[in-house]
């Protein structure tokens, strides 16, 4: 239906307002526009109410939808006012005496439009709106549910005296007296509802208020079709609602029906950009980008070379695997690690294939201080160190091997650089769809692996079985969301049972928590190198940190202290990360592993370095915040130097005490008893 049919033929005024006589050539009146042209006026209406409810932009586009009623239009001063009857008086005054409720200003048309953002805030303003004009104690607005064939009252004002309201109330289509008004489309007024055979006295008896009469009317588009239907209740003063309340309830119908419409639109509009900015979220990090072919070459033409070809070191526990390149370097050397570990034999891994893989999940990283390919490529040089280990390799079966080198070099993918916390407090894409499940990140690098799997030429595990294929999926995804400190926390006890039990290959708990634990072990293992390779990727963590602070503070939120550069002390927290999180994974590794004793040696050495750091940053009054002193080599040096004497002294009572339990010491300290005795 036209909206220009919506509302009661207008008497003619004894003159015509300025603003409805002239019109500017290039924007016709509403009324005798076509559909397009009407849709286009009021998306600009709304447009120009939601950046101005007050300008004259705004005015005017109202005055387009006064038009498009065939009703006179008011003048921004107020000299005249658009009347429920269809006339129109100077000063605002009717030709016969009514009260203000006999007239709707067009303040009401831009409040109501300007309120597109958020249906319940509007639908509130339409239920003020229209008690306020027909002298009503209450008003309820349902919508329309086709799915469900029902009407959605989303918030139902419990009674006329205070601002409480009901949460969403729900109505069969064809049941009371709004049901009929939906199915009918007619208005319906009713002066005593309890001789109504249609009135529902269900709503009364659940809300407390008593209904006595009502006018109820549909609210239907430009086409016709039904949105809701509003229904006002209890004509304040009279016993019942007039014809001219009818008149002013059909008119305000039409600003309810443009209002709702475009509220409506706009939660369609919201929810495309939430799914369009979703997708994008969830593009693989690099996807759009095509792999040179010179790189594939460089990965195939020449045989894999040998680990120890990057660094005589490369499969020691303290080397430093960072040192031996860059990412184009960190590729080739992991083609190197699934080569000597056997997985391109035993799984047929087709060598094109593995080079397009790794050279994808190279891309997939970010380029944020830490969280990127190089912290992937030194987390799967770990794992690849432990692989090796003759326990480990008893420990676990070939494919849960296979599962972890991979998920280790893929556990990170397109990280953002800021937290799972963050993720959440933020309302991110990535937050929505997996907040409810919890390790947000954690599962999107899964998920983003999978991604890269299904890719041209990068599935790696194609020659797998149905069976096979599902185990080491499965498999990843539990060692990618281990990753996630919280989740680890959730299974210490288990892991420390299994510790003080003994390692169980026949059970499947036991293998699932070993993995659990090599994958934190390789993720946190920059800690188990020297100090200058620990100091430098905590710096590179703080970065992170406090990029992440300064971005809550811009929002207006506090940060916690190790995200906030002006109060945070890295080597505080790194102690405490080290003592809660970092030595009870290696040493539960060590207990299990007694060859990675050296590793959990290597921990206690750093943790000393940073204890001495905090101390000399005390003793020469320097300040603890920032980051600038971890880039000051001076200082390392004298923590080092101070640290290695500390060492030093300690090996020198050691061997004192080792020297005085000697069998010749025993002897000598036995006579020399025997004589003092005699």
């Amino acid at each position: 239906m036209d909206l220009a049919t919506r509302s009661p033929t207008p008497k003619a005024p004894e003159e015509s307002p300025p603003s409805t006589s002239r019109r500017k050539s290039s924007s016709p009146p509403m009324a005798s526009a076509s559909l397009l042209d009407r849709q286009t006026m009021l998306l600009s209406a709304v447009a120009a109410c939601r950046r101005d409810p007050g300008s004259s932009t705004a005015d005017h586009h109202c005055k387009e939808i006064a038009a498009a009623l065939r009703t006179p239009c008011c003048c921004p001063n107020g000299t005249s006012a658009i009347l429920a009857n269809g006339t129109c008086s100077k000063n605002g005054k009717h030709d016969t005496d009514s009260t203000p409720s006999d007239c709707i200003s067009p303040d009401v048309c831009k409040r109501l439009l300007s309120l597109s953002e958020d249906m319940n805030l509007l639908v509130r303003n339409i239920t003020k709106e229209a008690k306020a004009l027909v002298q009503a104690e209450i008003c309820s607005l349902f919508l329309l549910d086709k799915e469900n064939s029902e009407l959605v009252a989303e918030v139902f004002e419990k009674n006329g005296t205070t601002d409480e309201y009901l949460t969403e109330i729900r109505m069969p289509l064809n049941q009371g007296i709004v049901g009929h008004v939906a199915t009918t489309g007619e208005m319906m007024n009713v002066k005593n509802v309890y001789d109504h055979p249609y009135f529902y006295p269900k709503v009364d008896e659940r809300t407390g208020f008593v209904t006595r009469n009502i006018l109820c009317f549909p609210i239907k588009d430009s086409s016709g079709n039904l949105v809701g239907v509003a229904e006002l209740c209890n004509k304040i003063g009279k016993p019942a609602f007039t014809v001219h309340d009818e008149q002013i309830a059909t008119t305000f119908a039409v600003y309810c029906a443009i209002s709702i419409s475009h509220c409506l639109l706009y939660r369609k509009l919201q929810e495309a950009h939430r799914r369009s900015h979703m997708a994008a979220e969830l593009l693989v990090q690099g996807s759009t980008l095509s792999i040179a072919p010179e790189d594939i070459l460089r990965l195939t033409v020449r045989d894999i070379p040998d680990p120890t070809s990057f660094h005589p070191e490369f499969t020691r526990f303290c080397f430093v695997p960072r040192s031996i390149g860059t990412g184009d370097t960190y590729v080739e050397a992991s083609l190197s690690m699934f080569k000597e570990l056997g997985f391109i034999d035993k799984y047929r891994l087709r060598r094109r294939t593995l080079a397009r893989f790794l050279l994808m999940v190279q891309k997939g990283y970010r380029d944020v201080p830490y969280h990127n390919w190089s912290h992937a490529f030194a987390v799967g040089h770990f794992c690849y160190l432990l692989l090796r280990m003759p326990e480990v390799k008893s420990a676990l079966n070939d494919l849960e091997a296979f599962s972890l080198l991979v998920a280790c070099l893929c556990h990170d993918i397109d990280h953002r650089g800021t937290t799972n916390a963050f993720q959440l407090q933020s309302k991110t894409p990535l937050a929505q769809l997996y907040s409810s499940e919890g390790s947000v990140l954690e599962r999107h690098h899964f998920a983003q692996t999978v991604t890269i799997l299904g890719m041209d030429e990068c599935n790696i595990f194609e020659q797998l079985t149905r069976q096979q294929y599902q185990q080491v999926l499965d498999n990843i995804r539990e060692i990618i969301l281990a990753t996630d400190i919280a989740a680890h926390l959730r299974k210490v006890d288990r892991i420390q049972q299994m510790v003080k039990d003994g390692y169980n290959k026949n059970s499947s708990d036991h293998h699932y928590l070993f993995m659990c634990l090599l994958m934190t072990a390789s993720d946190i293992s920059d800690q188990s190198k020297d100090f200058k390779n620990s100091k430098g990727i905590a710096e590179n963590i703080y970065k992170e940190f406090f990029s992440q602070g300064d971005l809550e503070k811009q929002m207006g939120n506090r940060p916690i202290e190790m995200m906030d550069r002006d109060r945070a002390c890295v080597p505080k927290i790194q102690l405490e990360f080290m003592d809660t999180i970092a030595l009870p994974v290696f040493r539960y590794l060590s207990d299990l592993l007694p060859a990675l004793s050296e590793t959990y040696d290597s921990f206690l050495n750093n943790r000393r370095c940073w204890q001495t750091l905090d101390a000399l940053l005390q003793e020469q009054g320097l300040p603890s915040g920032g980051l600038d002193y971890l880039k000051d080599m001076d200082l390392e040096g004298k923590v080092i130097e101070r640290v290695s004497d500390m060492r030093e002294t300690e090996e020198k009572e050691s061997e004192s005490k080792s020297q005085d339990n000697s069998p010749e010491k025993v002897i000598e300290k036995n006579q020399n008893s025997l004589d003092k005795e005699k």
